[in-house]
């Protein structure tokens, strides 16, 4: 038992000691401002980043209507008060939730979001770990779509690619 100790206290010294390469990556803070004017200059590019094409792309109707009146809300609170330093503990407690909630759907739902999942490959039992942006996902998909239409108009008189 004795003999485990001096193993065991070094194993858990490597794993105290060592960099933070194992912990999650941190979500990106996208809403940051003090001030009516840096906030009005964050929400212009969050509504630029939520175009089609862009970063936010994929937030669904639902969530962007919640973003939109999160955004507005802040919105309100930092022209009332002027600054965050002026608003009182609560108003800014309500502030900072917000701001979490706002990020955390932004993040949730960014194109350069990356999405595992395991996939056993055909001839093995044993799952591969395959990871992919939410982009490459949604354009996998549209291609996907596009080649089923193409297949299920060639059947058709009149439809097929050499007509």
């Amino acid at each position: 038992m004795l003999r485990m100790f001096p193993a065991c206290a070094l194993a858990l010294a490597l794993v105290l000691c060592a960099p933070n390469s194992f912990a999650a990556k941190p979500v990106e803070k996208v809403v940051t401002a003090d001030t009516p004017e840096k906030f009005a200059a964050v929400v212009e590019k969050i509504h630029a980043q939520m175009e089609p094409g862009q970063r936010y792309e994929f937030l669904s109707s639902q969530d962007r209507k919640n973003v939109n009146a999160i955004l507005e809300r802040m919105a309100g609170m930092l022209a009332t008060n002027g600054s965050v330093e002026a608003m009182s503990e609560d108003d800014r407690t309500r502030l900072f939730n917000d701001q979490e909630k706002v990020n955390g759907l932004l993040a949730r739902n960014a194109d350069d979001r990356l999405v595992c999942t395991f996939v056993a490959p055909v001839g093995s039992h044993l799952p591969v770990k395959k990871c992919q942006t939410a982009r490459e996902i949604a354009e996998n998909r549209k291609q996907f779509r596009r080649q089923a239409d193409e297949l299920g108009n060639m059947g058709r008189v009149g439809q097929g690619p050499g007509n």
